[in-house]
């Protein structure tokens, strides 16, 4: 993340309470590092138009909308202007969807913060498409909250390493934002295999011991270089064997934040993330910040 004060938090703001808790958020980290907060609030996109008539709806119903909108955004920069009075926010209304009018607005962004309520009974639903659209697409770091969020305090960081340029990217963004907030961090590496597979199962034929040490190696080496950068972060290291999701929220019950990152852009919506961080969004109650290269 660039430490420039000229790039933005962008919020995406419809009304919900998910939302507003994103708005919250955002507002406390973008006044952390005197960046402007910017709220975005995204149209439903226009219907076909049959007869004049239908016209004059649908342009009443729009104009409609576009006020609601402005209700929206206005009582949220009203209310977020109190609680930090020095810091800039401006508002957007742009066309949707929204996914689109947030990947827009955020060209020259810091941050992308947005909120999901988790409810529904598919994946895609669960967690939302606008919110997976834009965390498989923005060419920033994307936080999202499921419902209520505590504002930054000092509580933990967690951050998944792998060893991969992504999660140098990931062990970056997450010293930096516990560095801020002067909070420590919990860096997990995982691997797979269990040395209890039982007779006649390859397990007995690994040396477990060598292999965490190779392990524990490279998340050291994961790490190497942002320790000595931010020497005021305190770091725990956990390297364990098992699913990386499952073991990133078994260490992330007190955390503030899980940092992880993540390739996007497939073919497939099974496909944008790893599994590790579709897990993480669908299923943990603590922010998620998803960093892409």
């Amino acid at each position: 993340m660039s430490t420039s004060s000229s790039h933005s938090v962008v919020v995406g703001l419809d009304g919900s309470d998910a939302s507003t808790a994103a708005a919250t958020w955002g507002a406390a980290v973008a006044a952390k590092w005197r960046a402007t907060l910017s709220l975005v609030h995204a149209l439903p996109q226009d219907g076909p138009l049959y007869s004049p008539a239908s016209i004059m709806l649908e342009s009443q119903f729009l104009s409609q909308l576009r006020e609601d909108g402005e209700a929206i955004v206005d009582t949220a920069k009203k209310l977020l202007g109190q609680q930090y009075p020095d810091l800039t926010i401006e508002t957007t209304i742009s066309p949707g969807p929204a996914g689109t009018a947030l990947l827009e607005a955020a060209d020259w962004a810091r941050l992308i913060v947005l909120g999901s309520t988790g409810a529904g009974a598919f994946r895609s639903v669960l967690l939302g498409s606008t919110a997976l659209h834009v965390a498989n697409r923005a060419e920033c770091p994307v936080v999202v909250l499921r419902g209520e969020a505590s504002a930054p305090d000092g509580r933990p960081v967690v951050v998944g390493v792998d060893g991969s340029e992504l999660s140098r990217d990931a062990v970056s963004h997450a010293f930096e934002f516990a560095s801020f907030f002067g909070a420590p961090l919990v860096a997990v590496h995982t691997w797979q295999g269990s040395p209890t597979f039982g007779a006649g199962g390859t397990g007995m034929l690994v040396d477990w011991e060598a292999v965490k040490q190779e392990e524990a190696a490279v998340l050291s080496e994961g790490l190497a270089g942002e320790s000595e950068r931010y020497p005021d972060v305190a770091v725990t290291k956990v390297a364990q064997q098992g699913a990386a999701a499952d073991v990133i929220l078994q260490h992330a019950t007190d955390a503030q934040l899980i940092v992880v990152g993540s390739h996007g852009r497939g073919p497939l919506l099974g496909a944008l993330m790893g599994s590790t961080s579709q897990n993480l969004l669908h299923h943990a109650t603590t922010p998620v910040m998803i960093c892409r290269s």
